[in-house]
């Protein structure tokens, strides 16, 4: 995806991230939480544009120097198109720009295509929270550490 470009979230963006976040997530975030990352001084909030069309997003919060992932999401057109990747990628290379030592993450115990991309990136399952998604899927706590 040559015409990927990564930026950090802009206000005019917050309404496409949140039309991805509701499509792809069982508990999304409200669009004045999304809103709210981008005054936050302790979140980190980037987009993936083509066009100026919002394909994919991730933030995390940068707490002690680890980054804790809130969401990350690839709008439902563009998914098994390597996007995935590339997001991790631009995660990843931010983070080590902050001097964030390690990166984690709570997954569902089913979203196995994420548990593959995740693994595929040096995450690690540490632990589980059972029935973390609505009261019945467990979640996967998984660390990328020594960035």
């Amino acid at each position: 995806m040559v015409d990927l470009c990564f930026q950090n979230l802009l206000p005019k963006f917050c309404d496409q991230v949140a039309a991805i976040e509701a499509a792809s997530i069982d508990e999304p975030w409200t669009l004045n939480q999304i809103r709210g990352l981008v005054d936050d001084q302790n979140a980190v909030a980037r987009i993936g544009v083509i066009e100026d069309k919002v394909v994919c997003y991730y933030s995390f919060y940068n707490i002690c120097d680890e980054g804790n992932i809130n969401n990350l999401a690839v709008l439902q057109d563009f998914k098994g198109k390597g996007i995935g990747s590339l997001l991790l990628e631009d995660m990843i290379k931010l983070a080590k720009e902050l001097n964030i030592s390690a990166l984690t993450l709570e997954v569902n115990v089913n979203n196995e295509a994420a548990i593959a991309l995740y693994i595929k990136y040096g995450f690690v399952v540490e632990g589980r929270r059972l029935k973390f998604y609505g009261g019945r899927d467990d979640a996967l706590i998984m660390w990328k550490r020594n960035l």
